[in-house]
């Protein structure tokens, strides 16, 4: 038997080898984990670079696909709250043609022709549709059709004398231009 004192000696190697021992394990794979890696060769280059491609062009063509339907619901939306808007003046006209069937009163007939055109006044306001204003006014070949010219004694030249067609804006675009009569201002006297 070994004394006591030789057995801790014994250990105390044992436990330096040990730690020496898992020292050296430690430093090769910090070694390895240091060493470069390979240079990918062309082909794997290659490889990774139409793999990174390929799922680009997937996911612009799920984007794409997306954004179609979405505008899609978008416009079937906008028809759907336009259409909305309009119902109550549908409404109008049948009760107006009923009326006009019954009744023989044409003032009646008026009220109820002025009835359903604030109906549409009201409705093109809650669209943010807006009538161009003709009378009067200068012409203007961005919201205005000219469909003649005529002289006039009282209106200057270049100024509307009537409309034929009314023009609609919606906030700052043109949905329609204004046909108009546009005056060439004061006869001119024919000469001989």
């Amino acid at each position: 038997m070994l004394s006591k004192e030789k057995q801790n000696e014994n250990s105390a190697v044992h436990e330096d080898v040990d730690c020496a021992a898992e020292e050296t394990e430690l430093t090769a794979s910090q070694a390895e984990a240091e060493a470069p890696a390979p240079e990918p060769s062309a082909e794997e280059l290659l490889a990774q670079a139409n793999d990174r491609y390929l799922r680009a062009r997937a996911d612009f063509e799920n984007y794409r696909k997306r954004m179609t339907r979405e505008f899609g619901e978008v416009r079937d939306f906008s028809r759907q709250q336009t259409i909305a808007e309009f119902l109550n003046v549908y409404d109008m006209f049948l009760l107006a043609v009923d009326h006009a069937e019954q009744a023989s009163d044409l003032d009646s007939m008026k009220q109820g022709l002025k009835m359903i055109l604030a109906e549409f006044q009201r409705t093109f306001e809650n669209l943010g549709v807006k009538k161009i204003e003709t009378q009067g006014q200068d012409f203007d070949p961005g919201i205005h059709e000219a469909t003649s010219q005529e002289p006039s004694e009282k209106v200057p030249e270049g100024k509307i004398i009537r409309e034929w067609k009314a023009g609609f804006m919606i906030n700052s675009k043109l949905l329609r231009a204004a046909n108009v009569v546009v005056s060439s201002g004061k006869a001119k006297p024919e000469t001989k």
